[in-house]
């Protein structure tokens, strides 16, 4: 290269800089979208270049081993590029460097044994590549480092154990790779330190107990390990700490009481560990805290009306303890917060009515504990609300129409309550709904016509209450809707005709209930049934109706999971519901479970049952159905449960493949007395089907009359049994005297249940 003066002469081209005798010193071509690799420059032709800063382009390949020619370079940066291949090991040779960049790349193999070599190293940034291997021992040579990056790898082995002797690092970045062992004691020795991230590893041992050492640290992450013992006291001096996170570990002990004196922390977050004690009183006087994560702990004791202090408060976490007493209404004093978790505790009393103070909430879960009282009434003044869970409580009255006007909340979770009256939102202006579970109640009445403007919804969960009427056609106008479930409720009528729109549709369960008429043919077209349902939606740990709820934590965030735990299924059982089985739910070939049972369907099972190849569980008993059992049903490999009994079926039980191992012992066919072949007694003479056949009905009927008078048999050894038994019992009771006839009639009552029921059986 030449200094001509030339228009090609390289001193003259943007980003490069040459010295006094005409030769590039630096070339600095940053975020300029270039393309390619380095295997065609001339590292020879720039002897001279101090500064060589690549970063932020699309450059990919290997870094060519040539790069050692360039012995006076200080600078080197190729951050955020496609590079790929090892770090040459010629890298070493550059002594003179003081800034090595090559993070977020796709740089792979260990990083070079003689990196110590580089002694005038003052940053050396490796993060976010796919480097394996151990830390090199001689990386303690760097006495000059202060910063040192080298997380989101996949590091393997020990810290180093002289890792002390780094004493200039301000920065230390070890997260996110495969680490193990302790750390090391000497770390404590790094006094200059800002910043350290030892966080998800597989680091084990106790936290250096001198970790109040490092003085000068404001950020400490070392979650997601498995550090054990106990939390160090000395972890109270870290007075400049301003973000601490030691959660999901395997942490004993009570949180040290002095923790009061980290005045300015922001954020803490001790959650997932196995602490516990009560919430140390100098907690609640860090006045700067932001978010307080203690979740996922054994802690008990109460929330105090200290609470009332931390004003500056917007994540307060406390779900999953063992925390009681009732929430303190200085609670009402935290008006920044944003998130509010308290659920799986035992907190008692109700919601204090000054919840409206929240301006900001945007997610309350009080879920899992034994809260009483009646739902706030101003609930529509919580304008950032998004999701809403008191599942699981004692909360009782109606609900509130105000809140149908929370004009942000997509999830909201009344479910096992003792919630009474009717659900009216006519003028409902929530309509972002995607997630809305009345489950478990006493709610009554219809379903308002209104349930049409929830266009967003994708569950639609109001199980074992006392609902009647239709269901409105305006459900099958929820075109989003993925579980529908109206199971133990009063409805009658038919199941809506335009069912088929639901087209986005994964669970159906509209059993015991009084419905009537036909199954619609056109359910056959709801093709979302045809393939598995496993989804994860982003939106702690309880599990209701197929639908679980979980509580994970990311860095400073909680992320709530809504889980679909179930695959396709419809359940219709235990309904008035009429006439033949639809031939059309064959299409349904990625169905999990079919449940039809205790109806009054007649005539056959449809042949082409065989076709649902995803089946697992198909219930048709307790109906009408009537002529054989499809030979079809053998292909079936994946069905797991089968229940045929108490129909009329008649004819052979159909042999082969896994069909024969799902019901050895003939449970599966009673109650239909025209069946014969393996696995029950009666056998098939002829060779035949048996439909149709004299012999085998002749012996058949035979084995009808022998079965009713074993039957008949049967139940009068029972009630002498039981009159006995009756007899027996009321005197022993009566002796006792002590509520004896709680226990009498609860005993009565079951008898009473299990003649009901095989008295039902047998009709």
């Amino acid at each position: 290269m030449n200094s001509t003066g030339s228009k090609t002469s390289p001193c003259e081209w943007y980003g490069i800089h040459c010295n006094n005798e005409g030769s590039v010193a630096e070339l600095n071509v940053t975020s300029l979208g270039l393309r390619g690799t380095l295997h065609n420059f001339n590292f020879s032709s720039f002897s001279n270049l101090v500064s060589l800063d690549l970063s932020l382009n699309e450059l990919f390949g290997t870094i060519p081993s040539q790069i050692s020619n360039l012995t006076k370079l200080t600078h080197l940066g190729f951050h955020s590029n496609n590079f790929s291949g090892h770090i040459p090991p010629e890298i070493v040779f550059l002594t003179s460097l003081r800034y090595l960049d090559l993070s977020q790349n796709q740089i792979s193999g260990s990083i070079p044994q003689k990196i110590g070599s580089l002694y005038s190293l003052f940053d050396m940034r490796l993060n976010e590549n796919n480097l394996t291997g151990s830390i090199p021992t001689s990386i303690s040579n760097l006495t000059n480092l202060s910063i040192l990056s080298i997380h989101q790898n996949q590091i393997s082995g020990v810290i180093p154990q002289d890792i002390g002797r780094l004493s200039s690092l301000t920065l230390l970045a070890l997260s996110k790779n495969n680490l193990s062992g302790s750390i090391p004691t000497s770390i404590t020795n790094l006094t200059r330190l800002s910043t350290l991230y030892l966080f998800d590893n597989q680091l084990s041992g106790i936290i250096p107990r001198d970790i109040g050492r490092l003085h000068s640290l404001t950020i400490l992450g070392m979650h997601q390990n498995n550090l054990s013992g106990s939390i160090p006291i000395s972890i109270c001096n870290l007075a400049n700490i301003t973000f601490l996170s030691i959660y999901k570990n395997k942490l004993t002990g009570a949180i040290p009481r002095d923790i009061g004196k980290l005045r300015s922390l922001n954020t803490l977050i001790m959650s997932q560990n196995k602490l516990t004690g009560a919430i140390p009183p100098d907690i609640w006087k860090i006045s700067s805290l932001t978010s307080l994560h203690l979740s996922m702990n054994k802690l008990t004791g109460t929330i105090p009306a200290a609470v009332g202090n931390l004003r500056n408060l917007t994540f307060l976490c406390l779900f999953q303890n063992q925390l009681t007493g009732s929430l303190p209404i200085e609670i009402k004093s935290l008006t920044q917060l944003e998130f509010l978790y308290l659920s799986q505790n035992k907190l008692t009393g109700g919601i204090p009515a000054s919840l409206s103070n929240f301006k900001k909430l945007r997610e309350l879960t009080l879920f899992n504990n034994q809260l009483t009282g009646s739902l706030p009434i101003d609930l529509n003044k919580l304008n950032h609300l998004t999701l809403l869970a008191l599942n699981n409580n004692s909360f009782s009255g109606i609900i509130p129409t105000s809140i149908w006007h929370c004009t942000n909340l997509t999830y909201m979770n009344l479910g096992n309550n003792y919630l009474t009256g009717n659900i009216s939102y006519e003028s409902v202006t929530a309509q972002q709904l995607k997630y809305l579970l009345l489950n478990d109640n006493h709610l009554s009445g219809t379903i308002p016509k209104s349930i049409g403007k929830l266009q967003y919804l994708k569950v639609l969960q109001l199980s074992n209450n006392k609902f009647e009427g239709n269901i409105p056609t305006e459900v099958s106008s929820l075109r989003d809707l993925q579980i529908l479930s109206l199971k133990s409720n009063k409805f009658n009528g038919s199941i809506p005709q335009k069912i088929n729109h639901l087209r986005q549709l994964r669970i159906l369960d509209l059993s015991q209930n009084n419905l009537t008429s036909l199954i619609p043919s056109s359910i056959g077209n709801l093709k979302k049934l045809t393939s598995r349902f496993n989804d994860t939606v982003t939106i702690s740990s309880y599990d209701l109706g197929g639908v679980r709820l979980n509580m994970s934590i990311k860095g400073n965030d909680i992320e709530i999971v809504l889980l679909f735990s179930y695959t396709s299924a419809i359940d219709l059982s235990c309904n008035n519901l009429v006439g033949n089985i639809p031939k059309e739910l064959s299409l349904l070939k990625g169905l999990y479970m079919l449940n039809l049972s205790h109806n009054h369907f007649s005539a056959n099972i449809p042949t082409n049952f065989g076709n649902m190849s995803g089946l697992e569980s198909l219930d048709l008993s307790f109906n009408r159905l009537s002529g054989d059992i499809p030979q079809s049903l053998t292909s079936i490999d994946s069905l797991g449960f089968l229940d045929l009994s108490y129909n009329k079926l008649s004819g052979k039980i159909p042999r082969g493949g896994h069909f024969e191992t799902l019901s050895r012992d003939g449970s599966a066919f009673l109650g239909n007395d025209l069946l014969c072949g393996f696995p029950i007694d009666r056998v098939c003479k002829g060779g035949h089907n048996g439909a149709g056949n004299n012999n085998t009905t002749i012996k058949v009927e035979e084995d009808v009359q022998e079965n009713a008078n074993e039957r008949l048999l049967f139940y009068r050894v029972i009630v002498l049994g039981y009159g006995f038994g009756f007899l027996g019992l009321f005197f022993v009771l009566l002796l006792n005297k002590e509520k004896w006839w709680f226990g009498y009639w609860r005993i009565i009552d079951s008898i009473v249940i299990r003649i009901l029921g095989c008295n039902y059986k047998n009709n």
